[in-house]
């Protein structure tokens, strides 16, 4: 059966020695403690990470099978802030009994003190071989990079670099409904965030002619973010910074609640670069997001989220990036496939930067289960589709929001929602705003929470180019499809995706047709041609996020191997 993850039991060849600069030394050592915490190594040739910082070399414990990494050897107290570290794919897995902190996270308070921000690759560099699994056994403990350090975790289809808990790796023990095992992956840059002030009338914050992300006398930027979980700091002023790649990676039951009120998500991009590489990534069984982007300008290719209890992607505080072939699955109780934001509650929708999702080829398959409602329930909401709110524009273009319920049944697909101002509709009407080429399979395929200077946008009309009413004008919008009401009558899952009763659904059909069996997407001829917009984005050649003749996820993907039951 496909989607299994395949680990290497490759051991790495050349092993890298320690210099006095601190960079890791990973070379066979007898180093023995016998103490298990993280600064020795048990009898014998020793395989694990180490590095040497202060003239004190600290070591991984090996056991015979795999390495143990304690407290004194990294935690969210004592970060790894030498040049680089690596983990190599030994056979074994690496195991944490704390977190894996990496870099110095340099805060307000001590860049005013004089001290540097890092910057692009100034901080650590983690470094993590392709068949590695990464295991964490406290819940509280999760994977955190810093400013100016980097993560470079480059797995292949046959041989991903996981992310995961401790029940899963070793135990043997969790399931699909165990959310929250462990924190999840966070990673902080130096990007553009409107919790910051720019400088501009409508900059974040109290009004201000001086922008934080401008230098000062002490420093490149003056923008200091404080992150959800432990404290650490993003923000600044390079959207094009690169903190590393991350590609043929799995995060699984994360989204711990690390702090009273404040859960990590699978992924988080606090403020990072476009340099950055996000490609072939998986966020499986997550407690809060699986992709959570706050500004920056990364951008995203092969994204996959499955069974995530809150939104599978979400994005505010001046986010910009574009994203290309992304598969969503509610195999449960969920909330959105898409949850945009600008600044959020209590805070003007006109701070800038303002935020913007370009998107194409996704597929979110959602369960019509409420919040708190069925097996395998959240408490985070309904199983929606994109919403776009709080001032948050996007460009929408080959997609394919659907249900797996029964007839299609489903909450909203689609929903356009002013909340703090009208900015949200305001973007639609004005063209900032965009969606052609998307076909939305759902018993309630669409909804509107219209400012009172919006009365009268419609949604439907807006889709299908505009022109209905003065809050509906003209626009570019073309080939978007709705298949709900009575085009649902006899319609299931079959009519827009390969229906398989041995696995989940989630390749495109190669037609897609209404309830009386008509076809109403011609995916070769009505296909947007996004290659213009951006590097990211390559001429699509079926609508969605793969299909029978391009399912990138073979081989690495995980969660697909039972069928959707309604």
């Amino acid at each position: 059966m496909l989607k299994k993850i395949l680990v290497s039991g490759v051991v790495a060849g050349a092993l890298v020695g320690c210099t006095d600069s601190g960079d890791v030394n990973l070379s066979p050592t007898t180093i023995s403690n016998g103490s298990g915490s993280g600064t020795g190594g048990g009898a014998g040739s020793n395989v694990c990470a180490s590095y040497t910082e202060s003239g004190q070399t600290f070591q991984g414990n090996f056991d015979g099978q795999d390495c143990v990494y304690g407290a004194l050897f990294v935690s969210d107290s004592k970060p790894i802030t030498v040049s680089s570290i690596t983990f190599s794919n030994f056979g074994g897995k690496h195991i944490f009994e704390d977190s894996l902190f990496i870099g110095a996270d340099v805060n307000a308070t001590a860049a005013q003190s004089g001290k540097r921000i890092p910057q692009e690759g100034e901080g650590t560099r983690l470094n993590i071989a392709a068949g590695v699994t990464m295991v964490f056994k406290q819940p509280d403990s999760y994977v955190r990079i810093a400013r100016g350090s980097q993560i470079f975790a480059e797995g292949t289809a046959n041989s991903p670099i996981v992310f995961t808990a401790d029940e899963d790796a070793m135990l043997g023990t969790a399931t699909e409904s165990d959310r929250g095992l462990w924190g999840g992956v966070q990673i902080n840059g130096n990007g553009r965030t409107n919790k910051c002030h720019d400088g501009s009338p409508t900059g974040s914050g109290a009004p201000s002619t001086v922008s934080d992300f401008a230098a000062t006398a002490n420093n490149v930027h003056n923008c200091h973010v404080t992150a959800e979980g432990r404290p650490a700091t993003y923000g600044g002023n390079n959207n094009a910074e690169n903190s590393g790649v991350l590609k043929y990676v799995v995060i699984k039951h994360a989204g711990f609640e690390v702090v009273d009120g404040d859960e990590l998500n699978a992924l988080t991009l606090n403020a990072v670069g476009s340099g950055t590489t996000i490609s072939h990534v998986q966020t499986y069984t997550s407690q809060d997001d699986g992709f959570e982007m706050f500004g920056g300008a990364v951008n995203m290719d092969h994204i996959v989220a499955v069974n995530v209890g809150d939104d599978s992607i979400d994005y505010s505080e001046g986010y910009n990036g574009d994203i290309q072939y992304a598969v969503v699955v509610h195999t449960s109780g969920a909330n959105r496939c898409i949850e945009g934001d600008n600044t959020g509650g209590s805070r003007s929708d006109a701070f800038t930067p303002t935020t913007k999702l370009r998107i194409s080829n996704l597929t979110c398959v959602t369960s019509n289960i409420d919040e708190n409602a069925g097996t395998n329930v959240s408490a985070k909401g309904d199983s929606e589709g994109p919403l776009f709110r709080e001032g948050a524009f996007f460009e929408m273009y080959n997609s394919l929001v659907t249900s797996y319920a029964t007839s299609l049944a489903s909450n909203e697909c689609l929903e356009l929602d002013d909340s703090e101002g009208p900015e949200t509709i305001d973007a639609a009407q004005a063209g900032i705003s965009k969606a052609s080429s998307n076909v939305i399979a759902c018993g309630e395929a669409t909804k509107v929470g219209a400012d009172a200077a919006n009365t009268g946008f419609d949604l439907v009309n807006w889709l299908a180019g505009g022109g209905a009413n003065a809050a509906t004008p003209a626009n570019t919008n073309t080939n978007n499809v709705l298949i709900t009401g009575s085009d649902v009558a006899a319609s299931a899952i079959g009519s827009v995706l390969v229906d398989s009763s041995q696995e989940r659904d989630y390749l495109t059909g190669s037609a897609i047709k209404n309830g009386a069996g008509t076809t109403v997407f011609d995916q070769s001829s009505q296909l947007f041609d996004v290659s213009s917009l951006g590097s990211i984005f390559k001429k699509p050649t079926y609508l969605g996020g793969a299909n029978a003749s391009d399912d990138w996820l073979t081989g690495w993907a995980v969660g697909f191997d039972k069928p959707l039951t309604p």
